[in-house]
């Protein structure tokens, strides 16, 4: 099993690096990713992008619902309407998963968080991001064995993807060897 994880703080292109890597494999990977809702300058909102082309609304300033994270109320059920489907037909189909991101608001939904650490026992190919610091929710399962931190800075953004897309490739060619090991690797 291969578990990558980019690691990065808001805003440093954790997003835009996995949507490189499903954009340079097309078809390849099966999961969502997350985009900010704009209206001019003002950022109002995330949506939820699913690869397979669904699309829904994540949160919004002065939304009505009463799960927060800041200034933005969370829709928890658009969430697992458009993604958990998405996730477990992927599993059944044993798909590499994309999971952008693993962080408070998907977090808020209970079923998510179960369903991460069956993705994390039975995926083959995982490739997710989260912030860092890490939340403590998810710290258990990005220390288990098969998982490879990348930390993203500005700096290091092409370097990162360049090795991503090395592992994803070597996957494609009949799985990735080399960092199995009992404990996390970072990188």
């Amino acid at each position: 099993m291969t578990h990558l994880v980019i690691l990065g703080r808001p805003g440093v292109g954790k997003t835009t690096l996995v949507k490189r890597v499903a954009e340079r494999f097309p078809g390849l990977f099966h999961g969502f990713y997350t985009e900010e809702i704009r209206e001019g300058h003002m950022r109002t909102g995330f949506r939820i992008v699913t690869l397979s082309g669904k699309r829904g609304v994540l949160a919004t300033k002065g939304g009505a619902s009463p799960l927060r994270v800041g200034a933005y109320a969370v829709f928890v059920e658009d969430f697992e309407r458009l993604v958990l489907p998405e996730l477990e037909n992927a599993l059944e189909q044993r798909a590499p998963l994309l999971v952008d991101e693993i962080g408070k608001m998907e977090l808020f939904s209970q079923n998510f968080q179960k369903l991460l650490d069956i993705l994390w026992n039975e995926a083959e190919f995982l490739l997710a991001t989260s912030r860092f610091p890490e939340i403590p929710e998810v710290q258990e399962l990005f220390a288990r064995p098969g998982t490879l931190r990348f930390f993203l800075t500005p700096k290091n953004r092409e370097e990162v993807f360049a090795r991503v897309r090395e592992l994803v490739e070597a996957f494609t060619k009949g799985g990735v060897r080399g960092f199995s090991s009992r404990a996390p690797q970072q990188w």
